[in-house]
């Protein structure tokens, strides 16, 4: 018996129809004018690029029927690396309450980590998921790669700790 290549014995998690920690088959082109016509995902503006050839922007999700109903009709955000795998999803859900959206996320991820009523946090193997509510319908769910998520965080630590000034 063989080994299957790493690649192939994990596959990326399905978030929202995106490959998650997947990489997608094609670069997403500029969505056209109207957004409908588009089958597959496409950036809704040109994309930023990173220092190491990703890119993230605004993007538009196809088919909203096989999303969740908080999630089918929101305002998405999508970050890829250079080979195009997939290690960041944002959706701003607005007209859902709370629940329905900590609900949705905890039946898929298991139980948060925290959660304060205001934001709330999953940490899974697969992602690590952040839900941040500004109001009781308008919610931000970001769905991150844990290993990104910890690069980040480790580059946020050593920004905040190198020496600075005291006074202005």
């Amino acid at each position: 018996m063989t080994a299957l290549p790493l690649a192939a014995a994990a596959a990326p998690t399905q978030v929202l129809g995106i490959p998650f920690n997947g990489k997608l088959a094609a670069a997403p082109a500029i969505c056209p004018l109207n957004n409908e016509k588009a089958g597959q995902i496409c950036w809704r503006a040109s994309p930023r690029s990173d220092e190491s050839g990703g890119r993230w922007g605004s993007v538009h999700l196809p088919d909203p029927d096989s999303r969740p109903l908080w999630a089918a009709r929101g305002w998405y955000e999508m970050a890829v690396k250079k080979d195009l795998t997939v290690t960041r999803i944002k959706v701003l859900a607005e007209g859902t309450e709370r629940e329905t959206i900590f609900q949705s996320i905890s039946a898929r991820f298991g139980a948060p980590v925290s959660d304060d009523g205001r934001t709330a946090r999953w940490e899974h193997r697969d992602a690590i998921v952040q839900m941040l509510c500004a109001a009781p319908t308008k919610c931000w769910a970001t769905f991150t790669v844990p290993v990104t998520d910890t690069a980040a965080q480790e580059k946020r630590l050593a920004q905040h700790q190198k020496p600075r000034p005291v006074t202005p």
